[in-house]
């Protein structure tokens, strides 16, 4: 396949990148990219590497450069505090863009099939456990109703325009190179000069967490003949809470120093979240990477990003 990854300069989209392009694929990086980019490691199969930041007229001489089979959107915000913040901004940086990216795609190669990364964020804090794609949709931080809103603009070029497209809801995605969120920040404050680990909550919050290889894989199963549904929950169908995660990344990384709960919430984020992924599995997906196996994984790529770097 011809594979364009938007926001292929972040977190999720060099491991899709990675991913495909190991396989054989050509790949089109369309994103921000730092100035020491591995290219040749995180992207394999390139032909075609463009920094940009969407909307840019650069998109559509680039659909029409490398014409892909697939597009997987991964150009979007990525922060839940930052919406809360600056709302207006998260919805110009994932909505409009998503609008942008579906309505350049279906003028330049309308049979383009077309993959958004949206977030378990759109459920909000969800009833029932395991969660289902049939769940209401109630999101509690604008980057939950803008991922939202992005699926729907997504359904309207589907219904609409006839536009192959499937959205992805990805729950709590980790991975090497992410240097942000609940892993990242407990690997920090662990390796740090502090004398405890101290952790928003109880210990008792949950999540589902999903490496980004399986991520990936998710992308490769949705755009299969099989494929039909508009909407897949991607994770590994397990539940994790906090304080056994805090405890799993103490052992790995030989921390010693006592871990303590604040008891405060951060607004806008879950409660609990384990995903029903029946719909996805029933394309033949299956979680490749353990938690344990991905934590341990993440902790030497974290503990390796803290060396300094030889001249």
């Amino acid at each position: 396949m011809r594979v364009l990854v938007t926001g292929a300069g972040g977190f999720l989209g060099t491991h899709i990148c990675q991913y495909f392009g190991s396989r054989g694929h050509a790949i089109a990086a369309l994103g921000r990219f730092a100035a020491d980019e591995a290219v040749a490691e995180r992207y394999p199969g390139l032909e075609l590497l463009l920094g940009m930041t969407l909307p840019d007229p650069a998109f559509a001489r680039a659909l029409d450069a490398f014409r892909p089979e697939v597009v997987v959107h991964c150009a979007a915000s990525a922060l839940v505090a930052d919406s809360v913040k600056r709302p207006y901004r998260d919805f110009r940086r994932s909505v409009d863009v998503c609008a942008y990216v579906l309505h350049t795609l279906h003028a330049r190669v309308p049979d383009c099939a077309f993959v958004l990364l949206s977030s378990a964020s759109v459920y909000g804090n969800p009833q029932t456990l395991p969660t289902s794609e049939q769940a209401p949709c109630t999101p509690a931080s604008p980057y939950g109703y803008h991922k939202w809103l992005s699926e729907l603009v997504t359904e309207e070029y589907r219904t609409l325009f006839g536009m192959r497209t499937a959205v992805l809801r990805i729950f709590s995605a980790y991975g090497e190179r992410l240097g942000r969120q609940v892993v990242y920040d407990l690997c920090r404050k662990m390796t740090g000069p502090d004398s405890d680990v101290r952790v928003f909550g109880t210990g008792h919050e949950s999540r589902d967490f999903v490496h980004a290889h399986d991520v990936a894989q998710a992308v490769l199963r949705v755009v299969s003949p099989a494929a039909d549904a508009a909407v897949y929950n991607v994770a590994t169908g397990v539940e994790t809470t906090i304080v056994t995660l805090a405890e799993t990344l103490a052992k790995l990384l030989r921390c010693e120093k006592p871990i303590v709960f604040t008891g405060e919430e951060l607004p806008g984020y879950p409660i609990n979240w384990r995903a029903d992924i029946s719909r996805l599995s029933a394309l033949g997906y299956r979680p490749e990477v353990t938690l344990e196996d991905g934590l341990a994984a993440y902790c030497r790529w974290f503990l390796a990003s803290k060396q300094p770097q030889k001249s």
